[in-house]
Protein backbone atom coordinates (compact mmCIF):
# COMPACT_ATOMS: atom_id res chain seq x y z
CA UNK A 1 0.00 0.00 0.00
CA UNK A 2 1.04 3.98 -0.96
CA UNK A 3 2.69 5.88 2.35
CA UNK A 4 -0.50 7.46 3.58
CA UNK A 5 1.35 10.75 3.42
CA UNK A 6 2.82 10.09 -0.19
CA UNK A 7 2.37 13.24 -1.96
CA UNK A 8 2.72 15.85 0.72
CA UNK A 9 5.60 17.96 1.00
CA UNK A 10 6.84 18.99 4.41
CA UNK A 11 9.66 21.67 5.07
CA UNK A 12 11.35 20.81 8.28
CA UNK A 13 13.77 23.67 9.90
CA UNK A 14 13.49 21.78 13.29
CA UNK A 15 17.13 20.29 14.94
CA UNK A 16 17.21 17.84 17.81
CA UNK A 17 14.26 15.33 18.98
CA UNK A 18 11.10 17.34 19.44
CA UNK A 19 10.69 18.93 15.24
CA UNK A 20 12.68 16.12 13.68
CA UNK A 21 11.02 13.44 15.46
CA UNK A 22 7.46 14.78 14.15
CA UNK A 23 8.89 14.78 10.61
CA UNK A 24 10.26 11.74 10.74
CA UNK A 25 6.89 9.68 11.30
CA UNK A 26 5.91 11.80 8.04
CA UNK A 27 8.53 10.64 6.00
CA UNK A 28 7.98 7.08 7.04
CA UNK A 29 4.25 7.30 6.48
CA UNK A 30 5.78 8.90 2.55
CA UNK A 31 5.61 12.28 2.74
CA UNK A 32 8.58 14.24 1.52
CA UNK A 33 10.30 16.07 4.05
CA UNK A 34 12.90 18.42 2.83
CA UNK A 35 15.51 19.01 5.73
CA UNK A 36 16.23 22.82 5.31
CA UNK A 37 19.39 23.12 7.57
CA UNK A 38 22.10 26.24 7.68
CA UNK A 39 26.02 25.79 5.79
CA UNK A 40 27.60 24.03 8.39
CA UNK A 41 24.34 21.32 8.90
CA UNK A 42 21.94 20.51 12.06
CA UNK A 43 23.89 20.87 15.30
CA UNK A 44 22.86 17.21 15.78
CA UNK A 45 25.54 16.05 13.27
CA UNK A 46 28.60 16.87 15.49
CA UNK A 47 27.28 15.05 18.27
CA UNK A 48 28.57 11.74 19.81
CA UNK A 49 28.75 9.13 19.15
CA UNK A 50 29.90 9.68 15.54
CA UNK A 51 30.23 6.55 12.98
CA UNK A 52 31.89 6.73 9.58
CA UNK A 53 30.44 7.93 6.08
CA UNK A 54 29.68 4.99 3.70
CA UNK A 55 31.96 6.45 1.62
CA UNK A 56 34.94 6.90 3.46
CA UNK A 57 34.93 10.36 4.07
CA UNK A 58 35.03 11.64 7.34
CA UNK A 59 32.03 10.66 10.24
CA UNK A 60 28.64 11.63 11.10
CA UNK A 61 26.59 11.65 14.02
CA UNK A 62 24.59 8.21 15.13
CA UNK A 63 22.24 11.04 16.40
CA UNK A 64 21.11 12.87 13.68
CA UNK A 65 20.80 9.26 11.49
CA UNK A 66 18.47 8.45 14.35
CA UNK A 67 16.19 11.35 13.78
CA UNK A 68 16.23 12.04 10.05
CA UNK A 69 15.69 9.13 7.88
CA UNK A 70 13.77 9.59 5.02
CA UNK A 71 14.37 13.06 4.37
CA UNK A 72 15.91 15.06 1.70
CA UNK A 73 19.11 17.79 2.32
CA UNK A 74 19.21 21.69 1.56
CA UNK A 75 21.45 23.73 2.87
CA UNK A 76 20.41 27.27 3.07
CA UNK A 77 22.12 30.10 4.87
CA UNK A 78 18.90 32.01 6.03
CA UNK A 79 20.67 35.20 7.47
CA UNK A 80 21.28 35.83 3.38
CA UNK A 81 18.32 37.14 1.12
CA UNK A 82 18.94 34.55 -1.33
CA UNK A 83 18.62 31.93 1.52
CA UNK A 84 15.46 33.18 2.83
CA UNK A 85 14.23 33.66 -1.31
CA UNK A 86 14.80 29.98 -1.69
CA UNK A 87 12.87 29.26 1.61
CA UNK A 88 10.17 31.40 0.50
CA UNK A 89 9.77 29.18 -3.22
CA UNK A 90 9.96 25.86 -0.65
CA UNK A 91 7.25 27.38 0.99
CA UNK A 92 5.21 28.74 -1.94
CA UNK A 93 4.50 25.08 -3.14
CA UNK A 94 4.89 23.02 0.25
CA UNK A 95 2.10 21.23 2.07
CA UNK A 96 3.83 21.77 5.92
CA UNK A 97 6.50 24.06 7.77
CA UNK A 98 7.67 22.71 10.79
CA UNK A 99 10.39 24.65 12.88
CA UNK A 100 11.30 24.32 16.76
CA UNK A 101 13.04 27.75 17.76
CA UNK A 102 11.83 30.48 20.28
CA UNK A 103 8.82 32.47 19.60
CA UNK A 104 9.19 34.90 17.31
CA UNK A 105 13.25 33.76 15.99
CA UNK A 106 11.00 32.88 12.57
CA UNK A 107 9.05 36.39 12.59
CA UNK A 108 12.17 37.80 13.04
CA UNK A 109 13.74 36.31 9.50
CA UNK A 110 10.56 37.45 7.74
CA UNK A 111 8.54 34.48 7.37
CA UNK A 112 5.81 35.63 10.58
CA UNK A 113 2.01 34.23 10.08
CA UNK A 114 0.90 37.16 7.79
CA UNK A 115 3.89 36.70 5.59
CA UNK A 116 3.25 32.93 5.50
CA UNK A 117 -0.54 33.20 4.56
CA UNK A 118 0.65 35.43 1.76
CA UNK A 119 3.15 33.38 0.56
CA UNK A 120 0.89 29.60 0.78
CA UNK A 121 -3.15 30.71 2.50
CA UNK A 122 -3.11 26.56 2.28
CA UNK A 123 0.29 25.56 4.04
CA UNK A 124 0.17 23.85 7.32
CA UNK A 125 2.42 25.87 10.12
CA UNK A 126 3.71 23.66 13.25
CA UNK A 127 6.13 25.56 15.70
CA UNK A 128 6.90 23.60 19.11
CA UNK A 129 8.72 25.39 21.14
CA UNK A 130 8.73 25.72 25.01
CA UNK A 131 6.44 27.39 26.39
CA UNK A 132 4.29 28.91 22.98
CA UNK A 133 3.75 31.39 20.78
CA UNK A 134 0.57 33.14 22.65
CA UNK A 135 1.23 35.68 25.23
CA UNK A 136 2.02 33.66 28.47
CA UNK A 137 4.41 34.53 31.49
CA UNK A 138 7.67 32.44 30.16
CA UNK A 139 6.72 32.41 26.56
CA UNK A 140 10.36 33.91 25.08
CA UNK A 141 12.22 31.18 27.30
CA UNK A 142 14.66 28.74 25.89
CA UNK A 143 13.80 24.88 26.59
CA UNK A 144 15.04 21.89 25.91
CA UNK A 145 12.84 18.49 27.38
CA UNK A 146 14.67 18.97 31.12
CA UNK A 147 12.85 22.04 31.44
CA UNK A 148 9.34 21.34 30.30
CA UNK A 149 10.00 18.22 32.09
CA UNK A 150 11.01 19.44 35.58
CA UNK A 151 8.94 22.54 35.23
CA UNK A 152 5.65 20.37 34.64
CA UNK A 153 6.38 17.89 37.45
CA UNK A 154 7.60 15.07 35.21
CA UNK A 155 10.85 13.78 37.20
CA UNK A 156 12.32 10.89 38.58
CA UNK A 157 12.14 11.97 43.09
CA UNK A 158 15.34 9.65 42.65
CA UNK A 159 18.04 10.74 40.55
CA UNK A 160 21.86 10.34 40.75
CA UNK A 161 22.73 10.83 44.41
CA UNK A 162 19.71 10.85 45.85
CA UNK A 163 18.12 14.06 43.62
CA UNK A 164 15.80 14.67 41.70
CA UNK A 165 16.49 13.38 37.98
CA UNK A 166 14.82 12.24 34.80
CA UNK A 167 12.11 10.17 34.48
CA UNK A 168 14.32 8.24 31.30
CA UNK A 169 13.50 8.53 27.47
CA UNK A 170 13.29 12.50 26.46
CA UNK A 171 9.83 12.55 27.20
CA UNK A 172 9.65 16.69 27.09
CA UNK A 173 10.81 16.10 23.35
CA UNK A 174 9.08 13.19 22.09
CA UNK A 175 5.55 13.48 23.43
CA UNK A 176 5.31 17.41 21.82
CA UNK A 177 6.64 15.60 19.25
CA UNK A 178 3.98 13.12 18.56
CA UNK A 179 0.94 16.20 19.66
CA UNK A 180 2.73 18.12 16.75
CA UNK A 181 2.08 15.33 14.53
CA UNK A 182 -1.66 14.72 16.36
CA UNK A 183 -1.81 18.58 15.69
CA UNK A 184 -0.76 18.48 11.97
CA UNK A 185 -2.89 15.56 11.09
CA UNK A 186 -5.88 17.39 12.16
CA UNK A 187 -5.19 20.71 10.91
CA UNK A 188 -4.70 19.03 7.50
CA UNK A 189 -7.86 17.31 7.32
CA UNK A 190 -9.28 20.60 8.50
CA UNK A 191 -7.77 22.26 5.46
CA UNK A 192 -8.94 18.94 3.33
CA UNK A 193 -12.63 20.40 4.27
CA UNK A 194 -12.22 24.10 4.13
CA UNK A 195 -8.88 24.59 1.90
CA UNK A 196 -7.49 27.10 4.76
CA UNK A 197 -3.74 26.46 6.23
CA UNK A 198 -3.69 26.74 9.88
CA UNK A 199 -1.10 27.54 12.60
CA UNK A 200 -0.08 24.51 15.23
CA UNK A 201 0.72 25.53 18.50
CA UNK A 202 2.74 23.47 20.32
CA UNK A 203 4.50 24.49 23.60
CA UNK A 204 6.33 21.63 25.17
CA UNK A 205 5.15 22.34 28.53
CA UNK A 206 1.40 22.23 27.42
CA UNK A 207 2.44 18.45 26.21
CA UNK A 208 4.34 17.28 29.84
CA UNK A 209 1.30 18.95 31.83
CA UNK A 210 -0.99 17.01 29.46
CA UNK A 211 1.31 13.96 29.99
CA UNK A 212 1.32 14.26 33.22
CA UNK A 213 -2.72 14.68 33.59
CA UNK A 214 -3.25 12.18 36.23
CA UNK A 215 -0.63 13.10 39.24
CA UNK A 216 -1.89 17.03 38.48
CA UNK A 217 -4.99 16.97 38.73
CA UNK A 218 -5.32 14.55 41.95
CA UNK A 219 -3.11 16.52 43.38
CA UNK A 220 -5.07 19.88 42.89
CA UNK A 221 -8.25 17.62 43.81
CA UNK A 222 -6.70 16.65 47.07
CA UNK A 223 -4.74 19.36 48.33
CA UNK A 224 -1.46 17.12 48.45
CA UNK A 225 1.03 16.51 45.96
CA UNK A 226 1.34 12.88 47.20
CA UNK A 227 0.73 10.26 44.61
CA UNK A 228 -1.20 7.11 46.00
CA UNK A 229 0.99 4.05 45.17
CA UNK A 230 -0.24 1.55 43.15
CA UNK A 231 0.15 -0.79 45.85
CA UNK A 232 -2.33 0.83 48.11
CA UNK A 233 -5.09 -0.71 45.67
CA UNK A 234 -4.08 -3.75 43.65
CA UNK A 235 -2.16 -6.43 44.42
CA UNK A 236 -0.02 -8.06 44.16
CA UNK A 237 1.67 -4.99 42.13
CA UNK A 238 5.34 -3.60 41.61
CA UNK A 239 8.82 -4.95 41.05
CA UNK A 240 9.89 -8.27 42.09
CA UNK A 241 12.96 -10.00 41.91
CA UNK A 242 13.75 -13.33 40.15
CA UNK A 243 16.82 -15.53 39.72
CA UNK A 244 18.28 -13.27 37.04
CA UNK A 245 16.72 -10.17 37.20
CA UNK A 246 13.25 -8.46 38.22
CA UNK A 247 9.35 -9.30 36.98
CA UNK A 248 6.73 -6.74 37.43
CA UNK A 249 3.32 -7.45 38.62
CA UNK A 250 -0.02 -6.14 37.93
CA UNK A 251 -2.87 -7.99 39.32
CA UNK A 252 -5.95 -6.19 39.29
CA UNK A 253 -9.14 -8.09 38.43
CA UNK A 254 -10.80 -11.18 40.45
CA UNK A 255 -9.83 -13.34 37.49
CA UNK A 256 -6.34 -12.47 37.41
CA UNK A 257 -6.29 -13.12 41.01
CA UNK A 258 -7.07 -16.61 40.56
CA UNK A 259 -4.76 -16.58 37.93
CA UNK A 260 -2.01 -15.31 39.98
CA UNK A 261 -2.47 -17.98 43.24
CA UNK A 262 -2.64 -21.06 40.35
CA UNK A 263 0.71 -20.01 38.90
CA UNK A 264 2.73 -19.93 42.03
CA UNK A 265 0.93 -23.15 43.18
CA UNK A 266 -1.05 -21.92 46.03
CA UNK A 267 -4.69 -21.54 44.74
CA UNK A 268 -6.04 -22.07 48.71
CA UNK A 269 -5.22 -18.29 48.89
CA UNK A 270 -8.31 -17.08 46.78
CA UNK A 271 -10.33 -18.95 49.58
CA UNK A 272 -9.01 -16.81 52.47
CA UNK A 273 -11.36 -14.03 54.04
CA UNK A 274 -10.12 -10.38 53.56
CA UNK A 275 -8.86 -11.53 50.08
CA UNK A 276 -11.37 -10.64 47.51
CA UNK A 277 -10.47 -6.61 46.57
CA UNK A 278 -6.70 -5.23 45.76
CA UNK A 279 -6.87 -2.71 49.29
CA UNK A 280 -7.72 -6.02 50.96
CA UNK A 281 -4.73 -8.32 50.00
CA UNK A 282 -2.57 -4.88 50.37
CA UNK A 283 -3.09 -4.64 53.70
CA UNK A 284 -2.37 -8.50 54.14
CA UNK A 285 0.32 -8.73 51.93
CA UNK A 286 3.26 -9.28 54.01
CA UNK A 287 0.83 -12.00 56.43
CA UNK A 288 -0.20 -14.48 53.27
CA UNK A 289 1.06 -13.44 50.12
CA UNK A 290 4.93 -12.28 50.49
CA UNK A 291 6.41 -15.43 51.54
CA UNK A 292 5.06 -17.95 48.62
CA UNK A 293 5.46 -15.25 46.13
CA UNK A 294 9.11 -14.79 46.94
CA UNK A 295 9.97 -18.39 47.31
CA UNK A 296 8.74 -19.00 44.48
CA UNK A 297 10.21 -16.23 42.01
CA UNK A 298 13.45 -17.22 44.36
CA UNK A 299 13.30 -20.56 41.94
CA UNK A 300 12.88 -19.07 38.44
CA UNK A 301 14.53 -16.62 35.78
CA UNK A 302 12.51 -13.81 34.32
CA UNK A 303 11.55 -15.67 31.21
CA UNK A 304 10.16 -19.30 33.51
CA UNK A 305 8.06 -16.65 35.71
CA UNK A 306 6.91 -15.02 32.86
CA UNK A 307 5.86 -18.16 30.65
CA UNK A 308 3.45 -19.26 33.82
CA UNK A 309 1.78 -16.03 34.47
CA UNK A 310 1.56 -15.77 30.90
CA UNK A 311 -0.60 -19.27 30.53
CA UNK A 312 -2.72 -18.49 33.78
CA UNK A 313 -3.68 -14.53 32.31
CA UNK A 314 -1.65 -12.55 34.46
CA UNK A 315 -0.40 -8.99 33.53
CA UNK A 316 3.51 -9.57 33.41
CA UNK A 317 6.26 -7.58 32.23
CA UNK A 318 9.96 -8.35 32.15
CA UNK A 319 12.24 -5.54 33.22
CA UNK A 320 14.55 -5.44 29.85
CA UNK A 321 17.33 -3.17 29.04
CA UNK A 322 16.80 -0.99 26.00
CA UNK A 323 18.93 -3.23 24.57
CA UNK A 324 17.47 -6.35 24.96
CA UNK A 325 14.02 -4.76 23.75
CA UNK A 326 15.36 -2.91 20.74
CA UNK A 327 17.00 -6.79 19.32
CA UNK A 328 13.86 -8.87 20.76
CA UNK A 329 12.41 -11.01 18.53
CA UNK A 330 9.21 -9.41 19.15
CA UNK A 331 10.73 -5.92 17.90
CA UNK A 332 11.45 -8.25 14.81
CA UNK A 333 8.38 -10.02 14.09
CA UNK A 334 6.79 -6.42 14.05
CA UNK A 335 9.59 -4.80 11.68
CA UNK A 336 10.57 -2.50 14.34
CA UNK A 337 13.72 -3.09 14.15
CA UNK A 338 15.39 -0.68 11.62
CA UNK A 339 19.28 -0.25 10.29
CA UNK A 340 19.77 3.18 9.48
CA UNK A 341 23.09 5.06 7.46
CA UNK A 342 23.96 7.96 5.53
CA UNK A 343 22.86 7.27 2.32
CA UNK A 344 21.99 8.36 -1.20
CA UNK A 345 20.45 11.67 -2.29
CA UNK A 346 16.89 12.76 -2.99
CA UNK A 347 15.29 10.68 -0.30
CA UNK A 348 16.27 7.20 -1.74
CA UNK A 349 15.33 4.31 0.68
CA UNK A 350 18.39 2.15 -0.53
CA UNK A 351 20.52 0.28 1.49
CA UNK A 352 23.21 2.36 3.20
CA UNK A 353 26.12 0.75 1.38
CA UNK A 354 29.16 -0.10 3.25
CA UNK A 355 29.66 2.35 6.20
CA UNK A 356 28.18 1.50 9.68
CA UNK A 357 24.07 1.63 10.35
CA UNK A 358 22.84 2.75 13.64
CA UNK A 359 19.76 -0.11 14.95
CA UNK A 360 17.23 2.39 15.69
CA UNK A 361 13.19 1.80 16.40
CA UNK A 362 11.34 1.66 13.13
CA UNK A 363 7.85 3.51 12.61
CA UNK A 364 5.20 2.03 15.05
CA UNK A 365 2.37 3.07 12.97
CA UNK A 366 0.73 0.38 10.86
CA UNK A 367 -1.91 1.12 8.16
CA UNK A 368 -3.13 -1.39 5.62
CA UNK A 369 -6.37 -2.76 4.20
CA UNK A 370 -9.19 -3.21 6.43
CA UNK A 371 -8.80 -6.68 6.52
CA UNK A 372 -7.28 -9.78 9.23
CA UNK A 373 -3.59 -10.00 8.12
CA UNK A 374 -2.23 -13.44 7.04
CA UNK A 375 -0.72 -15.19 9.81
CA UNK A 376 2.25 -15.67 8.55
CA UNK A 377 2.37 -12.27 6.55
CA UNK A 378 5.70 -10.57 7.64
CA UNK A 379 5.33 -6.75 9.18
CA UNK A 380 7.81 -4.87 6.47
CA UNK A 381 9.93 -1.93 8.62
CA UNK A 382 8.62 1.37 7.42
CA UNK A 383 11.14 4.41 6.65
CA UNK A 384 14.08 4.30 4.75
CA UNK A 385 16.86 2.72 6.03
CA UNK A 386 18.91 6.26 5.14
CA UNK A 387 19.61 9.93 6.35
CA UNK A 388 20.80 12.88 3.75
CA UNK A 389 24.33 14.15 4.05
CA UNK A 390 24.64 17.55 4.35
CA UNK A 391 23.26 19.37 1.47
CA UNK A 392 22.94 16.32 -0.88
CA UNK A 393 19.75 17.36 -2.19
CA UNK A 394 19.86 21.29 -2.58
CA UNK A 395 19.78 21.62 -6.40
CA UNK A 396 17.18 18.82 -7.08
CA UNK A 397 15.03 20.30 -4.38
CA UNK A 398 15.55 24.27 -5.13
CA UNK A 399 14.72 22.87 -8.95
CA UNK A 400 11.42 21.13 -8.59
CA UNK A 401 9.96 22.66 -5.07
CA UNK A 402 11.20 26.27 -5.37
CA UNK A 403 11.04 26.88 -8.87
CA UNK A 404 14.63 28.55 -8.90
CA UNK A 405 16.75 28.68 -12.31
CA UNK A 406 20.24 27.10 -12.39
CA UNK A 407 21.96 30.53 -11.49
CA UNK A 408 20.32 30.95 -8.57
CA UNK A 409 20.99 27.06 -7.31
CA UNK A 410 24.44 28.30 -8.25
CA UNK A 411 25.09 31.63 -6.14
CA UNK A 412 23.55 29.48 -2.93
CA UNK A 413 25.55 26.87 -3.78
CA UNK A 414 28.89 29.12 -3.57
CA UNK A 415 27.31 30.89 -0.69
CA UNK A 416 27.39 27.59 1.51
CA UNK A 417 30.56 26.69 0.08
CA UNK A 418 32.37 29.52 0.99
CA UNK A 419 31.01 29.21 4.78
CA UNK A 420 33.40 28.27 7.16
CA UNK A 421 32.73 24.00 7.67
CA UNK A 422 30.75 24.37 5.16
CA UNK A 423 29.86 21.58 2.66
CA UNK A 424 29.33 22.08 -1.19
CA UNK A 425 25.25 21.40 -2.51
CA UNK A 426 24.90 18.96 -4.47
Amino acid sequence: MTGALAGLVVVDLSQYIAGPYATMLMADAGATVIKVEPPRGDATRMLEPQVPRADGDGTVSAFYLRMNRGKRSVALDLKTDDGRDALAGLLASADVLVENYRAGVLDGLGFGAEELRALNPRLVYCSVSGFGHTPSPQRDRPSYNTVAEYETGVWHPGGPGGLPGPVGPPVGDMVPALHALAGLLMALYRRSVTGEGAHVDIAMHDSMLSLNELRSSTAVFTGSDRHPDGREHFCPYGVFAVRDGHISLDVTTDRQWRGFCAAIGHPGLTDQDGMDTGPRRAARYDEHIRGPLEHWLAERTRDEAAARFIAHGVPIAVLRTSREALLSAQAAARGMRLSVGEGPAVGSCEAPGDGVTVTVPGSPVRIGALRAPAADAPTAPPGCGTAPPLGADTRTVLTRYAGLDPDAVDRLCAAAGAAEGAQQCR
